[in-house]
């Protein structure tokens, strides 16, 4: 757990993750914030094994991590925070006609980290 704070991505994701709406009481908070960590830091990786990574450091299941990060960005996708996903691009690439799957999800602000690391 302690390498996950120490990342040099944490508050970068933090932030982002509190812009789209997502609230940091709820539980798929941290597993979605060390989704994006794992994703950034190894690209290869696939969506099962970022879910058995946090379940093994979370001490829980993989269908909790899953359900956990579906629940976070269906409180998002409902009070319409994921809009705000259009303000990293200064482009409208989402309207809130469909809510993000999590890897759809994962993927989009991995780019938003990646091109922010890019303009630097």
């Amino acid at each position: 757990m302690e390498k996950i704070m120490n990342n040099e991505n944490y508050n970068m994701i933090t932030q982002i993750l509190l812009k789209l709406g997502i609230k940091p009481k709820m539980l798929g908070f941290d597993y979605l914030r060390y989704a994006i960590i794992l994703q950034v830091e190894n690209e290869n990786l696939k969506l099962n094994a970022i879910y058995n990574t946090i379940a093994k450091d979370f001490n829980t299941k993989s269908c909790s991590v899953e359900r956990g990060i579906r629940n976070a960005i269906t409180c998002a996708y409902n009070v319409g925070g994921l809009l705000s996903i259009n303000d990293y691009y200064d482009m409208i690439i989402y309207t809130n006609d469909d809510k993000f799957t999590n890897l759809e999800l994962i993927a989009i602000i991995c780019e938003v980290i990646n091109l922010a690391r890019y303009k630097k």
